[in-house]
């Protein structure tokens, strides 16, 4: 029998979950600016230089752990159900 009810187990694996999310989705925000960056709005430049974008590897490491940090939270949670 499964208990109904918000066990602190439960408002864990929500609050994991939820801030995971938000990591995700802030990497995957910073990765569309920079993708506008790049394709849309490139800057100017009177001779070509190789570009670097400092963001690109905090962005994508955000997304990729936050939804792996996600995935595995919300899975405990649908085999809680």
């Amino acid at each position: 029998m499964v208990p109904e009810g918000l066990t602190a187990w439960r408002v864990y694996l929500y609050a994991v979950s939820f801030i995971a999310l938000i990591v995700a989705i802030a990497g995957a925000v910073n990765l569309i600016a920079i993708a506008i960056e790049v394709f849309i709005y490139p800057p100017p430049q009177p001779y070509p230089v190789p570009q670097y974008y400092p963001e690109l590897p905090g962005s994508v490491a955000q997304v990729v752990v936050g939804l792996v940090v996600w995935g595995y939270h919300w899975m405990l949670l649908k085999k809680e159900h």
